[in-house]
């Protein structure tokens, strides 16, 4: 124990001795005149000495600040570091401290506390912005640093789980990582959207490919843009055609759009193409005509009466009217093509009509006196089709070549007399209907019929002239009144009838009995409307 006391004692003399001469030398001179070679040499020499011991300092803090983050990183493989780290920086810290309790002549120096504060600063500053990160090697290639390594397998899990939901499977990524220490400043760090996107690029079984949707509907993905691209364009070159004038566009809207997906779900241009150029079920609305019936709008578009009247159930299958409107389901292009074309022609202008009255016949005749002509004009227009059917024309110029010529019509004002038509019909018997107009067991039915008691009076749905009265074959005694402007009407299986041909008749007036004359198998009433010859609906044309 004694002997190390003096190796120590002796140890701490050679310093001071050195510490003493070092200090002489340094101050040569301070007792003499001063020479500016001198001063100036003495200063430089203690502003070097100060110099070195703050770079010694900045080194020291340095040091521990990297023992610290390596630590961070990775945890206690990095203490030995971080220890090594921390015994200099205590040493520093001595240093520090004997530095500042030095003589009254350093205390009065200010320039090595300064020194001192801004090693201090540019440590702190220094730890700011940088740090030791983890290098992340992927196949052997650096991919960025990060703040530690659980942080990217955080990552490689989020792309498992991504990779996950596109396969609907478990997904491993089978990726080579492998990680290194640096020191890095902070903001250089990998952000980890990035990562997440270089590590998802690594999945064999999932590719980016590009969507094309039809008002937001997908249709196919094919991993080349520019082929889809081309694949538009040539649609709407084919409705185009040769046509200079003529510009196209979709009517849907058709969307291309990236996204990752299994590469099982791309399909060849020539899939996509075959699918935008097929149909897609959709609701249709018909407008009735005159003489449809609820059975026949069926039939003509591939449904049932049932499945017709499923969709329309506000309906009454028996009274249905020109104009309204019955959804039926049916199917529409995929993909629809708006064609605007310029066109220049030649549009006749519709002459006007002067009416003058006449008390002299009656209300519902008429008669021309000087004819009308058409004009001319000639006609610049926008005409836009779809799918080839036009659905507007939008004028661009209109310059007349020939005025039209006025009509001039003859209008009676004579009240009608009370056997003359009023234009709409009224029900011929209150009864109960037995029987609708259209297909049936017995084939098909060509009015329709109203039961009621033997005998009841059968009247004139509305005035006109009778053209036929007697036995008509099925018909049995049978009654046929023309009401002018291609209308007629026919009144069957009547036990006797009240009227003649030629004869006039009103609109309720009675005609018949009610029977079961002819093809029948009960007293009732047939009734029938016909247009033109034609039987329709009577439905359609009561009031």
């Amino acid at each position: 124990m004694g002997e190390k006391m003096q190796s120590w004692r002796w140890a701490r003399r050679r310093q001071i001795i050195w510490r003493v001469r070092w200090r002489r030398h340094v101050n040569i001179g301070a007792n003499l005149p001063a020479r500016e070679d001198r001063r100036w040499g003495r200063k430089a020499l203690g502003k070097s000495r100060d110099l070195l011991r703050c770079l010694w300092n900045l080194v020291c803090m340095a040091c521990m600040t990297l023992g610290e983050s390596a630590q961070k990183a990775f945890g206690r493989p990095a203490a030995k570091a971080a220890s090594w780290c921390g015994w200099v920086y205590q040493a520093a810290e001595a240093r520090r401290a004997e530095y500042l309790l030095g003589d009254r002549q350093r205390k009065r120096n200010r320039v090595p506390a300064c020194a001192l504060l801004g090693a201090v600063t540019i440590s702190l500053i220094s730890a700011s912005y940088f740090s030791i990160g983890v290098e992340v090697l992927l196949d052997g290639k650096s991919l960025g640093y990060v703040e530690s390594v659980q942080q990217m397998e955080e990552i490689v899990a989020q792309v498992e789980e991504r990779t996950s939901g596109y396969l609907g499977r478990p997904y491993s990524l089978p990726a080579n990582i492998t990680y290194s220490l640096g020191y890095v400043r902070r903001d250089n760090l990998l952000d980890p959207a990035i990562a997440e996107e270089a590590l998802f690029a690594q999945v064999g079984e999932v590719s980016s490919q590009y969507i094309i949707s039809v008002d937001g509907q997908p249709v196919g993905a094919n991993p080349s843009k520019t082929a889809l691209e081309l694949l538009k364009q040539r649609l709407l070159s084919a409705q185009v055609g040769a046509d200079e004038n003529a510009q196209a566009e979709f009517v849907q809207d058709v969307t291309i759009e990236q996204a990752n997906m299994p590469d099982s779900y791309a399909s060849s241009i020539a899939e996509i193409e075959q699918a935008l150029s097929g149909e897609r079920s959709a609701m249709q609305v018909y407008a009735v005509q005159q003489g449809d019936t609820l059975s026949q709008i069926a039939e003509r578009n591939g449904m049932t009466l049932q499945q017709v009247q499923g969709l329309n159930p506000h309906i009454d299958p028996d009274r249905i009217h020109i104009g309204e409107q019955i959804t039926i389901a049916g199917s529409k292009p995929m993909l629809s093509v708006k064609k605007t074309t310029v066109l220049e022609y030649t549009q006749p202008i519709a002459y006007e009509t002067e009416v003058q009255y006449s008390d002299e016949m009656y209300k519902n005749e008429s008669k021309i006196i000087t004819e009308g002509q058409n004009g001319q004009a000639s006609v610049v227009a926008n005409v836009v089709s779809v799918d080839g059917v036009e659905q507007e024309r939008i004028i661009q110029s209109w310059d007349v070549i020939q005025q039209p010529q006025s009509e001039v019509k003859l209008v009676g004002t004579k009240a009608l007399p009370t056997k003359a038509a009023k234009g709409y019909f009224i029900q011929p018997f209150r009864g109960i209907l037995t029987s609708r107009f259209g297909a049936r067991s017995r084939g098909y039915h060509t009015g329709v019929d109203w039961a009621g008691a033997y005998g009841s009076p059968v009247v004139a749905a509305d005035g006109g002239t009778v053209i036929q009265a007697g036995w008509n074959g099925g018909y049995g005694y049978c009654v046929t009144i023309d009401h002018g402007n291609g209308l007629s009407t026919l009144y069957a299986h009547n036990s006797s009838l009240l009227v003649k041909v030629g004869q006039k008749v009103a609109q309720g007036e009675q005609i018949a009995k009610l029977g079961s004359t002819g093809n029948s198998t009960g007293p009732h009433c047939h009734w029938e409307v016909r247009v033109n010859g034609k039987a329709v609906n009577p439905m359609g044309y009561l009031k």
